[in-house]
């Protein structure tokens, strides 16, 4: 197992912007464990592979906008709301039919995602709005970066998603009219999509029956809001048809967002006024009046004494510039405001009249992507502040201290803050809102309970089905890694990384999966598991043959074919599904690869590949020692290439989708791509991203928009909607499709996975097993969780993996002899005499071995991925505690230190040597200590140490 990809110790990663932060005035770690968290690579990171949470932040923002070519289209936004419009009309009609035909879409998850024995518990996606009912806070509405708003009604034990058919789902803002909370103001677009990329937003709506209908609420004509990104909401208190919404603006012809400001309605949004011209992130009304606060973004903060109608700048004292400003105002004393900008802490007592810097180092990195302040209920000196953590300051923000610890299994919350709120009655109470989901404290941050439950909100790039079996899928996230699946709509955690991309099941193997990450010093990042995808089994694939190059995409394509994987950047490279080096075997097609598609037909291995550039080639067969790849653009009028499908018997006949507005989405030859013809009559003017043909019937075919999935009937030459069941507006970016059972798999962008059963299969599939284990000392307790497809699983076959003669229990308990580490393999049968296998490894630790203060433990060894287990009782008054553990030379080991199950030390290096030192003075009680084998170990030691108190004079010399 390579040490570098450890992924269940790496999870700092998961934003997905962590490395090096900008201001690390609050960090924990330097910037060298910072990045290795963010990697997961130590050695990577020392041969210059780091790279700036920046980085990441502009390329994803890049790589949505020049897919969809955005910045040539300033007319985005309103072709998509168009577009919307008219596929709500059309589902209509067309949902009942498909209904009647049992062809409705399901979700498949993520219903947030496990993340093993990580503290933090689920994960779900990011969360830009958090808002509970006040005298109820058990009802709490959230809105997410790209899934719409969710409610709960039982403190986040359940969610249920109540934005799904207003047709767009990233949100900025959520807020309750303060006369009436059933009345719900919800403001669209995600800030952090950055520039064109929020062209999905489409203003305001408003719901006066908590949630259960929404109507838009944007003027018409020259009274129009129009804001596609809103950052806030705000209702006056002593009118309720006073409205203020505020934003980043709309797209414009030059690729940049432009019309930001503040808009003001005094008729419940019938018609809107401008009332200021700079991009605004909170506004805040003083409760029982029409005073009102904004935060204007590089202005400062202005004040209102007339409902928003007029302002006055109040920022004395206040240095605004910056590209973010947050504003919050003191529950218990609307005189005291803070604004966070950046790193710079300010506070007012006056209302605004003078402003103070309290800190000055107030942010922990990436200040200009998570940023936010809260401040207490009752005292107007205690306020809670999120950047990458969140922090608490008892003083105004004098000092910060934060409330969970820095990345590893010991946090307790997702880190990269979006939202941090205080309950309205309860000062011990408040939510956060992370890139990872919603955690609510009720005892003011010593405990968390986590509140993502059913949260369906993941951002998907790309999915991938198992060959032999659609329960199994994988898929990679922006902001939460890669993930799968195979029985549960809880998905796991495969592969710890900021962004997951692409994923691939070896068809010739499909215990063999591909997942992969940011490219680095101009290589991809690709990542293999011999393990069926499972967690801790990914290695990095070598890049031995590639040559580095800038125009390895941020999504890097990765497709599989026979036996054979390929990627490539503005070369197709090619290498065996098991190899070690690859082999460039097309010419520089001028532009980097957009999609690779390649596909077994009989002993050929046909291939095309679309560019960012426009161009296709084409190979009738890749699998050969010198492959010849031919320019095949022909006709073909240019645009990025979303998506390549062929039929799947006559390479000849391919599509092609067009990832951008204007031109035709979907091309057509039956040349093999001597000449193309624009078709697809029907599917709307937004970017296609995706295109599959039915193998059981190739004149249907399907197509992936930005708004919903569209069928044709007639070989692509017309389309309507087939998009029963899914969220309206949902992004779909990626379709696979299958015959054994016949079923198309969707990935979105915004909402996880779904599938579609298209029709009764002709032959049984198989069953799908999967099982969990639970050990205590020598016992296991074995619940299986398998599912049958189309029918039921009947019979059970257990092998513990020691010898011992199989059980055919449902849920097994079993004892094993010994302790160690056992591969158990369950095969299932189903009713039509289909079976299917699955192992896990069963690891069964030995009691923790006591130590003795300052007496070393040596000559232990430990396989691969076990752990050396001890024990050392601290009593009270000890000092300099420590733990060292020695090993051979060439080996790796990690230590973990725990104190009543919490981490309280995690060393991590890249040798078997390793020192937790526990800051004086110790608590006592008994510390439980961890080395895990990151390869195997022949000679480890093990030295507990602290300074015990002097029993003599502990107490002076009173008797």
């Amino acid at each position: 197992m390579n040490k570098s990809l450890r992924d269940w110790r790496v999870w700092g990663a998961l934003a997905g912007l962590l490395l090096l932060p900008a201001v690390p005035a609050l960090a924990a770690q330097d910037e060298h464990e910072r990045a290795e968290a963010a990697f997961g690579d130590k050695d990577a990171f020392e041969e210059g592979e780091g790279r700036e949470e920046s980085w990441q932040i502009e390329q994803r923002q890049l790589w949505f906008e020049r897919t969809r070519d955005l910045r040539a289209n300033p007319d985005a936004g309103r072709e998509r709301a168009g577009a919307v419009q008219k596929l709500q009309l059309d589902r209509r009609s067309k949902d009942p039919q498909l209904q009647l035909t049992g062809e409705t879409w399901g979700p498949i998850g993520p219903s947030s995602m496990s993340m093993t024995d990580w503290i933090m518990g689920r994960v779900a996606g990011r969360i830009n709005a958090i808002t509970p009912v006040p005298g109820n806070e058990d009802t709490v509405y959230i809105g997410s970066a790209a899934g719409g708003v969710w409610k709960t009604t039982n403190a986040g034990a359940s969610w249920t998603p109540i934005f799904d058919q207003v047709g767009t789902l990233p949100v900025g803002a959520v807020t309750l009219d303060p006369n009436n909370v059933n009345t719900v103001w919800v403001g669209t677009g995600d800030k952090n999509g950055g520039g064109c990329a929020g062209y999905f937003g489409q203003g305001v709506f408003v719901s006066t029956d908590a949630g259960a209908t929404w109507n838009a609420r944007n003027g018409s004509g020259a009274n129009t809001m129009p804001l596609s990104i809103v950052n806030a909401v705000a209702v006056q208190p002593t009118d309720s048809n006073v409205i203020l919404a505020g934003g980043a603006g709309t797209c414009s012809a030059t690729g940049t967002l432009s019309g930001a400001g503040v808009f003001r309605s005094a008729d419940g949004g019938a018609t809107w006024t401008r009332v200021l011209s700079t991009n605004v992130e909170d506004i805040v009304f003083v409760p029982g009046t029409n005073t009102v606060y904004a935060g204007l973004i590089n202005t400062g903060v202005s004040k209102s004494t007339d409902g928003g109608a007029t302002w006055t700048n109040v920022s004395t004292g206040l240095n605004a510039a910056g590209s973010r400003l947050r504003l919050a105002m003191s529950p218990s004393d609307s005189n005291t405001l803070y604004a966070l900008q950046g790193a710079r802490l300010y506070r007012t007592t006056d209302g605004g009249a003078n402003w103070s810097q309290t800190n000055t180092g107030a942010c922990e990195g990436q200040c200009t992507y998570n940023l936010t302040v809260s401040v207490h209920p009752t005292d107007p000196a205690t306020i809670l502040l999120g950047t990458i953590r969140h922090f608490r300051s008892t003083n105004g923000g004098t000092t910060l201290t934060a409330m969970t610890s820095s990345w590893g299994t010991s946090q307790k919350v997702h880190q990269d803050t979006h939202v941090v709120r205080y309950s309205a009655s309860n000062p011990n109470r408040f939510w956060v809102g992370t890139d990872g989901g919603i955690w609510r404290s009720d005892d003011g941050g010593l405990s968390y309970v986590n509140m993502n439950a059913n949260l369906n909100i993941t951002q998907f790039y790309d999915i991938a089905v198992h060959p032999n079996d659609v329960n199994i899928v994988f898929g990679g996230a922006q902001d939460n890694g890669s993930s799968g699946r195979r029985t549960s709509l809880q998905w796991g955690l495969t592969f710890a990384s900021g962004d997951g991309f692409m994923n691939v099941v070896d068809p010739s193997n499909p215990s063999r999966v591909f997942q992969t990450s940011y490219p680095s010093s101009n290589l991809p990042s690709i990542m293999r598991s011999e393990a069926n995808g499972s967690l801790g089994s990914y290695e990095m694939v070598p890049r031995a043959g590639l040559t580095a190059s800038s125009t390895f995409p941020w999504v890097t394509p990765l497709a599989a074919a026979g036996n054979l994987l390929f990627t490539s950047s503005n070369t197709l490279y090619r290498m065996p599904t098991n190899g070690s080096s690859w082999t460039a075997v097309s010419p520089n097609m001028g532009s980097a690869a957009s999609v690779v598609t390649p596909q077994l037909i009989g002993v050929l291995m046909p291939t095309y590949v679309g560019t960012s550039g426009g161009r296709i080639y084409f190979s009738p067969d890749a699998s050969i020692p010198t492959p010849t790849f031919t320019n095949v653009t022909g006709d073909y009028p240019g645009g990025i290439v979303s998506d390549v499908a062929m039929d799947p018997t006559n390479a000849q006949r391919v599509f092609i989708t067009r990832s951008g507005f204007g031109a035709s989405r979907l091309y057509r030859s039956t040349t093999g791509g001597t000449t193309w013809a624009a078709v697809g009559t029907g599917l709307p003017n937004v970017p296609a991203n995706s295109v599959a043909i039915d193998p059981l019937n190739t004149n249907r075919v399907f197509v992936a928009t930005d708004i919903a999935v569209y069928e044709s009937t007639d070989g692509g030459d017309n389309f309507t909607a087939f998009s029963a069941g899914l969220p309206l507006g949902v992004v779909v970016m990626d379709l696979e499709i299958d015959d054994v059972p016949h079923v198309l798999t969707a990935g979105t962008y915004s909402r996880g996975a779904w599938r579609v059963v298209l029709s009764t299969s002709a032959a049984n599939a198989p069953p799908t097993p999967d099982f969990t284990v639970a050990t205590n000392d020598l016992t296991a307790t074995f619940t299986s969780s398998a599912i049958d497809f189309d029918g039921s699983v009947t019979g059970y076959s257990w092998n513990f993996g020691d010898g011992s003669p199989a059980s055919t229990q449902p849920n097994p308990v079993h004892t094993y002899a010994a302790y160690g580490a056992f591969t158990a393999t369950l095969t299932v049968t189903d009713n039509g005499g289909a079976n299917a296998s699955f192992s896990r490894v069963v690891r069964l630790f030995a009691p923790p071995v006591p130590l003795t203060n300052g007496v070393t433990i040596a000559g232990q060894s430990a396989a691969q991925n076990d752990e050396l287990r001890y024990t050392l009782v601290v009593p009270p008054g000890a000092t300099n505690l420590s733990f060292v553990t020695t090993g051979a030379a060439g080996e790796d080991a990690d230590m973990t230190v725990l104190l009543n199950d919490d981490v309280v030390c995690e060393s991590a290096g890249a040798t078997a040597n390793e020192t937790c030192t526990i800051p004086n003075p110790p608590a006592a009680g008994t510390y439980f200590i961890s080395v895990l084998a990151y390869t195997a170990l022949t000679n480890q030691a093990m030295t507990g140490t602290y300074t015990a108190p002097d029993r003599i004079f502990g107490n002076g010399f009173e008797p």
